[in-house]
């Protein structure tokens, strides 16, 4: 993974405020003050302290549809379960914060409802739901006074009283702390330059992706196959390690932006309308908007460039042979090779043979060697595919399967 890890959450940022902003600056804003509640506790060193930040800042990840983020931002909660199910059950299997996912179920709990817990986990589900109940109380135009009698009022039933202590001892001023957020060089320090090892940085663009997929059940699946090919592709022609790494890191990332598309685009069972692609196509612009300033520009011009085509006929700037490198010309490829080999909702996948007289009559406009090399290694390309796609597929299956469970297990 040839990110800069201190860049890793700007792009996490970044692409989930494309789904709703509502969800991340809320995030962000419980992030900071489970930072001050425990930051003065001396419990946690840097590291579990940024790792807290960051589960705070994921909460209501579960809450991606823009209908369930309305529910979230209104202060007496209803239906809390599933959102709360979703985002423990999307940590779970697809985060670095494995460990912290039942914190995420019990957000909304009551003391009561989380005696199953660790020490530490029911210490934070707790602080979790305070911080959030706060948040949302300031944006409702809440003072601080009344939030206090809103503790009083549940205290040892929704909250308990060590945790409002801390919360009140850490000096918490919700009329005026959020004003200071951007500029607590404390706070930022433990955000942001806490170092992230490569496999957390690679982890949390992982999820990134798998974000997407939380939307659209196609997407992840996609990506996962075309960095796969394109690796397989850049070793065919020889590349060297690095530059396969950098090619599949560019390939990795080359649909993030689908994260600010429609899901009804997303999961049309039709082939897109003119309106409709017009829309899907922004999700170039969108990659590029979460990618600048993150990562080295080549990595960014592979993710970007995926839909450019040799003649000039592609998007979204229309650039030529001469402006698109060989990296670029084999994610490319990838990207439609996925495409034609993929079922959709609208489609079945393509046949080998239908899929080659594709490649065939398009060779021209994307590269002829590489379109050789596909066709020559098919199969390979194939089993290749499917054997990097089936974990995901499992994954997706076994949160479909859980959450079903869990849920029949609340209704009960």
């Amino acid at each position: 993974m040839l990110l800069k890890n201190d860049k890793v959450i700007e792009i996490l940022e970044r692409t989930l405020n494309h789904v709703d902003s509502r969800l991340i600056d809320h995030g962000k804003r419980v992030a900071y003050l489970m930072f001050k509640a425990l930051h003065s506790q001396n419990k946690f060193s840097d590291k579990q302290l940024r790792d807290i930040c960051i589960l705070a800042m994921l909460h209501d990840v579960g809450a991606y549809k823009t209908e369930e983020i309305d529910k979230m931002i209104i202060f007496e909660t209803i239906n809390v379960w599933e959102h709360s199910v979703y985002g423990y059950l999307f940590l779970k299997y697809f985060s670095p914060l494995k460990d912290l996912a039942p914190v995420i179920y019990y957000h909304h709990a009551n003391c009561a409802e989380i005696k199953s817990l660790s020490d530490e986990h029911q210490l934070l589900a707790q602080l979790v739901s305070l911080c959030d109940r706060a948040d949302v109380f300031v944006q409702h135009k809440g003072k601080s006074t009344d939030f206090k009698k809103h503790m009083e009022k549940h205290r040892d039933v929704k909250y308990r009283s060590d945790v409002i202590k801390m919360f009140s001892d850490s000096g918490i001023d919700i009329d005026h702390d959020f004003e200071h957020i951007d500029n607590d060089a404390e706070f930022n320090r433990i955000f942001r330059k806490i170092p992230l090892t490569d496999d957390e940085a690679a982890g949390y663009i992982r999820m990134v992706i798998f974000s997407i997929d939380f939307r659209s059940s196609q997407t992840v699946i996609h990506t996962a196959g075309a960095t796969c090919i394109s690796g397989f592709l850049a070793g065919l022609l020889g590349m060297e390690e690095a530059e396969i790494n950098r090619i599949k890191t560019g390939a990795m990332l080359h649909d993030i932006g689908k994260i600010g598309i429609p899901i009804h685009i997303l999961e049309s069972t039709e082939k897109l309308n003119d309106s409709d692609m017009k829309i899907m196509k922004t999700h170039v612009p969108i990659t590029e908007k979460i990618l600048e300033g993150n990562v080295d520009n080549d990595i960014k011009h592979i993710a970007v460039r995926h839909h450019e085509k040799l003649d000039g006929s592609g998007y979204p700037r229309r650039l030529k042979a001469n402006d698109i490198a060989l990296d670029e010309r084999i994610v490319a490829i990838a990207d439609i090779f996925m495409a034609l080999c993929q079922r959709r909702t609208y489609k079945e996948a393509f046949p080998k043979e239908k899929v080659i007289g594709i490649l065939n009559e398009m060779s021209d406009r994307l590269d002829s060697q590489i379109i050789s090399l596909v066709i020559e290694h098919f199969d390979e390309l194939l089993e290749a595919m499917d054997k990097e796609t089936q974990p995901v597929v499992q994954n997706y299956n076994a949160i479909k399967d859980e959450y079903k469970q869990i849920m029949e297990s609340i209704t009960k």
